[in-house]
C-alpha cells in the first residue's frame, strides 16, 4: 500500500496538530515493509522541525518528498494543497493520501482520508484567529466531502462531526492520540539543570500550551489568588508557553491580581525540555474550555504528575477516572480543589498512580495501527467509487 500525507506544516509554529502529525508520521513508517516507505510531502521548513523535534533523524521507511511551500507561510500552504498537490497525488499512483490537519484539496479524486482534531471554528468561532475561522470554515467542508473516510482523535469531535457536517458522519471514525514514552521515563540527571535554566522553584503548579482565550488562564489566575488570599502556602504556578493571541484578559487579570511574585511565564519551552518540567511540578492543571483531545494532560498523567482539567471538551475522555475533573468557570472550585489537593499526599499519589495507568492505554504506535487500518478500509471503498488507472470517478453525482 502506498501511502502519501501531507506534512507541509512542519517547521512552522508548534502546537498539538503538529505534534500529532509528526508522530503519526514517524510511527507509521517504523511500521511499514522497508519496500513502501511512507511519503511525506514537507516544506521549506522541514530540515529546522526535524533538527528540533526528531534529533535522532527520519526513520528508514519514512520518505520525505520536498516541495518549493515556504511552511511558515499560510498563504502559500493554501494555494499549494488545492492548486499543485492534487497533480502530485495523482501522478504518484498513490493507495491512499492522508490530509492529517485539517486541510485536504477540494477536488481530489484519490482514495482519501482526513483528520480533524476539533471543529473549534464551528463549535466556538470566537476562540479562533479571523485567518484561522475564514480558512477552516471553507476549507473543512470543501475537503471531506469526497474523503472515504474522516479521522477524528475523540467522541467528542465526532459528535461536533454530526452537529455540523452530517454528511461525513457515517465515514466518521475515532482514533485516539498517543503519547510519547520519554514523557514516562523516570527523573534524569538531567532535570536539575533544566529547573535551574527555567528559574523553577522546588515545588511549583504547571500549565503547558500556548496561551490564547481558549485555555481560559485568567480562571487559573484567580483560583491561585483566591488560594493566596486565604493564607495558606501555595507553589508558584509556571505558565509554560508563548504567548500566542488574545491574551489581553491574561494579562489584566494577572496584575490586578497582584500575581507578580507568585506566577512566572517562561515563554517557549524547548521541546526536549518539556518532560522534566512536568515531572517536577507538584500538580498540572489545565482548565481550558474547548480541546478536541488534550494532549498536554496525556503526558502529564505519563509523566507522573496529579491531573486538574476543566469538565469540558474531549478532556473528560482523556482524562477518565485518572484526574480531578471541574467546572471551567469556577475559580472557586479550583481554588477548593488546589488546596485539598496540596495538603493531602495520599490523594496526590492516588491520582499519580492512576494518571500513569491512563496515559499507558494511549500510544502512538496504537495510533499509527488504527489509522493504517483506517486506510485499508478507505481503500476498499474508494475501489467501487474511483477508478485510479483513468483518473475517473465512477458513482453517478460526482
Amino acid at each position: 500500500m502506498k501511502v502519501l500525507l501531507d506534512g507541509t506544516l512542519l517547521g512552522a509554529r508548534f502546537s498539538g496538530v503538529e505534534r500529532a502529525v509528526g508522530q503519526l508520521a514517524w510511527h507509521l513508517a517504523a511500521q511499514t515493509a522497508p519496500a513502501e516507505p511512507v511519503g511525506l510531502y514537507v516544506g521549506s521548513g522541514f530540515a529546522e522541525y526535524v533538527a528540533q523535534y526528531h534529533p535522532h533523524g527520519l526513520p528508514p521507511g519514512l520518505e520525505p518528498l520536498r516541495t518549493g511551500v515556504d511552511s511558515r507561510q499560510r498563504l502559500a500552504r493554501c494555494v499549494w494543497q488545492q492548486m499543485v498537490l492534487p497533480r502530485l497525488v495523482h501522478s504518484a499512483s498513490a493507495t491512499v493520501f492522508h490530509a492529517p490537519a485539517y486541510v485536504s484539496p477540494a477536488l481530489l479524486r484519490s482514495p482519501h482520508v482526513v483528520t480533524l482534531y476539533d471543529l473549534i471554528a464551528f463549535d466556538r468561532p470566537e476562540f479562533c484567529p479571523a485567518a484561522n475561522r475564514w480558512h477552516y470554515r471553507w476549507a473543512i467542508p470543501a475537503g471531506v466531502r469526497l474523503a472515504q473516510r474522516v479521522i477524528v482523535p475523540s467522541a467528542f469531535t465526532r459528535r461536533a462531526v454530526a452537529r455540523h457536517l452530517p454528511q461525513v458522519h457515517d465515514r466518521c471514525v475515532v482514533v485516539p492520540l498517543g503519547v510519547e514514552s520519554r514523557f514516562a521515563a523516570p527523573a534524569a540527571a538531567a532535570d536539575a539543570a533544566v529547573r535551574e535554566d527555567y528559574r523553577l522553584p522546588d515545588e511549583y503548579l504547571l500549565w503547558v500550551g500556548q496561551v490564547e482565550p481558549k485555555k481560559n488562564l485568567p480562571l487559573l489566575l484567580r483560583a491561585v489568588a483566591a488560594l493566596r488570599a486565604g493564607g495558606g502556602s501555595v507553589p508558584k504556578l509556571v505558565v509554560a508557553g508563548p504567548l500566542s493571541w488574545g491574551t489581553a484578559e491574561v494579562m489584566r487579570t494577572f496584575l490586578a491580581a497582584n500575581l507578580q511574585s507568585a506566577v512566572m511565564f517562561t515563554g517557549t519551552v524547548r521541546d526536549e525540555h518539556l518532560p522534566a518540567l512536568y515531572r517536577g511540578a507538584t500538580a498540572f492543571c489545565f482548565p481550558s474550555l474547548y480541546e478536541g483531545f488534550g494532549l498536554p494532560v496525556l503526558e502529564a498523567m505519563a509523566a507522573g504528575v496529579p491531573v486538574l482539567a476543566a469538565n469540558a471538551g474531549a478532556l473528560p475522555e482523556v482524562v477518565g477516572e485518572a484526574g480531578l475533573l471541574l467546572p471551567p468557570d469556577s475559580p472557586g472550585d479550583w481554588a477548593d480543589a488546589l488546596g485539598g489537593l496540596l495538603a493531602n499526599a495520599s490523594q496526590r499519589a492516588e491520582l499519580i498512580a492512576r494518571g500513569r495507568s491512563q496515559a499507558a492505554r494511549y500510544t502512538w504506535d496504537s495510533t499509527a495501527r488504527q489509522t493504517a487500518a483506517v486506510y485499508r478500509a478507505a481503500v476498499a471503498t474508494g475501489e467501487d467509487e474511483y477508478d485510479v488507472a483513468t483518473g475517473r470517478w465512477l458513482y453517478a453525482g460526482s
